[in-house]
């Protein structure tokens, strides 16, 4: 079973989701507060199930909520899980195989539904 870590970094605070293993699928940018950060969480665990959007293939689903696969500054296969605005809840980084990529979005599908927050 998987659990949301929440740690402060200076003023702000961000959150892990941790596969049973112990191993980070995937963590969040940085919120202002507390309580936005645990909103998110309730969010992510809402929308895990989202659709995937494969932009290193052309494809592109528009403004909805989704994962979005995508290549990163350096060529690395990355994830992230966005709302139907474009703001990034959940990201993960550093795949180098698409196929990886894709389990680690079964991972997020798999842990954050009953993921409880750990502080």
């Amino acid at each position: 079973m998987g659990k949301f870590t929440v740690q402060q970094i200076r003023a702000a605070y961000k959150y892990n989701l941790k596969a049973g293993n112990g191993q980070i699928v995937a963590t969040s940018p940085l919120f202002f507060s507390m309580e936005q950060c645990v909103e998110a969480i309730h969010w992510v665990c809402a929308h895990c199930g989202a659709p995937v959007e494969d932009s290193t293939m052309g494809e592109n689903l528009g403004a909805q909520i989704k994962y979005q696969i995508y290549f990163n500054d350096k060529g690395g296969i990355c994830f992230r899980l966005l709302d139907e605005k474009g703001s990034v809840f959940l990201l993960a980084e550093g795949y180098t195989a698409k196929r990886s990529c894709k389990m680690g979005i079964q991972s997020v599908r798999n842990n954050a539904p009953d993921a409880p927050i750990i502080n």
